[in-house]
């Protein structure tokens, strides 16, 4: 997995109830989520309580002394990304946005060609008189290059995003991130990364936009990991969806407490014991029993190990935030709600995350 580039230190100083400092403290911080709170440091405090811990990517911690929670960190590594801005739709073509439930409900469901976007040049930037903030292609991306060698990547890109013959992207990649953080005030917990995003500039004039969805995904710690007992989670196959089944009442009883629409599920096949990966599309009761329908993800850094077959049966569940259907309804300030480096080394086609390699037309 690639590792999380906007990170920073938490430090401070370490004290007890009446604020006396308390050296040689082993202080360990941890990461909540709905399901379980992990373990990401732990350090000693020196002789004055001062802590540092290893530098840690955006997120909420919580910071524990003998056991005890001493404090909850909303935690953001200032300074060590790009500002980002909400689209704005002069930027990039609307009409090919669909909105994320047409694309759940069609039969079969679609969500890997769901899209969104965020824009990464400001708007008072004039593209025009000066050029882009970041290095683009200095060649046109036709409507339906030929597919072959190097170029056949941005074949399937420029087919999956509809580009004009004036569309520009750029050399480098950008990795972004969401967070939605877990507080007394709320009780969403989404943290999204895309990994080796291209910057889109649809128009000759437009500014640079980075493209959100399922290819880029980088699934981070899992909020539900769940076991079930044998032949109890049965699977069936219809018109390329797939439909996982309880055979008895109840089994998915804490899986239903955490799962949405969007949410990408990595699961356990009970006689090969390899993985398969599908997104969420519904969730429904079928006759007495609970039904989750799964479209298969697709991915270029996370393939499934065996295909998925009617009659099979699911022995373990991991479950991951994904899109979900109010992304683009964020607020203006999206600055605060995303987080954006550049990431020059997902360049390479074999490996690299934004690969449209096994996109079908």
């Amino acid at each position: 997995m690639i590792s999380n580039l906007r990170s920073r230190s938490i430090e401070g100083h370490i004290a007890d109830s009446a604020g006396n400092i308390l050296r040689n403290a082993q202080v360990v911080i941890k990461q909540p989520t709905p399901a379980i709170s992990f373990t990401v440091d732990s350090v000693q405090s020196d002789d004055d309580g001062y802590f540092v811990s290893k530098p840690l990517p955006n997120g909420i911690y919580d910071i524990y002394e003998s056991g005890i929670r001493v404090s909850r960190v909303i935690h953001y590594a200032v300074g060590a990304g790009i500002p980002c801005f909400k689209a704005d739709q002069e930027n990039f073509d609307i009409t090919r946005t669909g909105q994320f439930q047409s694309y759940a409900n069609a039969t079969p469901p679609t969500l890997n060609q769901f899209k969104a976007f965020i824009q990464i040049e400001p708007s008072f930037v004039d593209v025009s008189l000066y050029g882009s903030l970041f290095q683009i292609y200095d060649r046109s991306i036709l409507v339906n290059p030929i597919p072959n060698g190097d170029t056949n990547e941005l074949h399937y890109i420029a087919a999956f995003h509809g580009f004009n013959s004036n569309s520009r992207i750029t050399t480098t990649r950008f990795d972004v991130e969401y967070f939605a953080p877990l507080t007394s005030l709320s009780s969403t917990y989404k943290r999204i990364r895309w990994a080796g995003v291209p910057g889109i500039r649809f128009y000759k004039d437009s500014r640079l936009v980075l493209p959100l969805d399922y290819f880029s995904i980088v699934p981070n710690l899992p909020k539900t990991d769940l076991s079930f007992g044998t032949g109890t989670i049965g699977v069936t196959a219809s018109s390329g969806s797939f439909f996982i089944t309880e055979t008895a009442v109840g089994v998915f009883t804490n899986l239903l407490a955490d799962i949405s629409i969007g949410d990408i599920a990595k699961c356990q096949i009970e006689d090969s014991g390899k993985y398969w990966y599908g997104i969420v599309t519904k969730i429904s009761s079928s006759g007495s029993y609970n039904q989750i329908e799964l479209e298969p993800w697709k991915s270029s850094r996370f393939p499934a190990e065996e295909a998925l077959v009617s009659g099979d049966f699911i022995k373990r569940i991991y479950l991951f935030d994904g899109m979900f259907s109010n992304i683009m309804a964020i607020d203006d300030e999206a600055n605060s709600r995303f987080c954006v480096t550049e990431n020059n080394s997902a360049q390479n086609n074999s490996t690299e995350l934004y690969n449209y390699n096994n996109y079908v037309l």
